[in-house]
């Protein structure tokens, strides 16, 4: 049987994911033996709340990411940080497992929070959300010698798109993109941008600084762009084990992001963030 383009097309783009999927697969399992020789999980440490283990994406810009030098920091963590140090609570943070792993602790209780999380109705029957400290943009990231037409989410009908796997875009883009469009699911970021690079589709759905400093530290910035407007915007909340000690806490952290949103800090640790990662407010680039 001839293979038309369409096929030929396809087999490259299922290939580069299986790849893409056997190498993050790799990194999954030493994360989770690393995970798995702690010596106790949060919730099986009684109903005392002695440290808070934070977990969550490393690379969702501001919320949660690692510098180049190997510090684990974002906007969530401040928030989590500022608490503790207040209340005198140890913080652990480690957000270097992957999204789905870290996901399905939280689940079992052997960390105690997310830094951060888009809501959707299935997290929230699972676990405890805070109240919103940050507001994300999803972008539709196109390369810039392939440029189409788009205002809405319908308009992606009949383009074949790549999205983050194992998380969660909101409850809107998430129903939407399975059930009307064509989506490549990547594990990992660096590599999502890869199939639109080589053309095995058409656009990235990704948060907009998430996106932005990814371009930029894989030195693309001149071939891929955020188009505007955003397809959503999403509210940013950390995430609670409902088998965690430190749930009973939420109350009151959400009593400090009030407090943080009103005086100008939340706004501050954006900006510092955002400037450490994505933008150089020096230049302004």
């Amino acid at each position: 049987m001839l293979l038309t383009p369409r096929h030929i097309k396809f087999i490259r783009t299922f290939a580069l994911c299986a790849i893409i999927a056997l190498a993050a697969g790799n990194t999954t399992l030493a994360k989770a033996q690393q995970f798995g020789t702690r010596s106790s999980s949060p919730g099986a440490q009684g109903s005392t709340c002695d440290t808070i283990t934070v977990g969550g994406p490393a690379s969702w810009q501001p919320v949660s990411y690692v510098t180049s030098d190997g510090h684990q920091t974002g906007l969530g963590i401040d928030i989590i940080k500022e608490y503790a140090k207040r209340e005198g609570i140890d913080v652990e943070v480690d957000i270097e497992l992957p999204w789905a792993r870290a996901v399905d602790f939280l689940l079992q209780g052997k960390i105690d929070v997310t830094a951060g999380a888009y809501f959707t109705n299935e997290r929230q029957r699972i676990f405890q959300y805070s109240d919103p400290f940050y507001s994300d943009d999803i972008m539709v990231f196109q390369h810039t010698d392939r440029r189409f037409g788009y205002s809405r989410i319908e308009d992606l009908k009949g383009y074949r798109g790549a999205r983050p796997h194992g998380g969660s875009l909101g409850n809107k883009i998430d129903t939407y993109s399975k059930q009307e469009l064509d989506i490549v699911y990547s594990p990992i970021n660096d590599h999502i941008f890869d199939l639109l690079l080589a053309g095995h589709v058409d656009y990235v759905l990704l948060a907009r600084y998430d996106g932005v400093a990814t371009v930029r530290k894989l030195g693309v910035q001149d071939k891929i762009i955020p188009v505007e407007p955003p397809v959503a915007k999403n509210p940013v909340r950390l995430m609670f084990s409902r088998n965690s000690p430190c749930l009973e806490h939420v109350e009151q952290i959400n009593k400090l992001i009030a407090e943080l949103s009103s005086n100008g800090t939340l706004q501050e640790r954006i900006d510092y963030h955002l400037r450490q990662t994505v933008f150089d407010f020096e230049t302004g680039s």
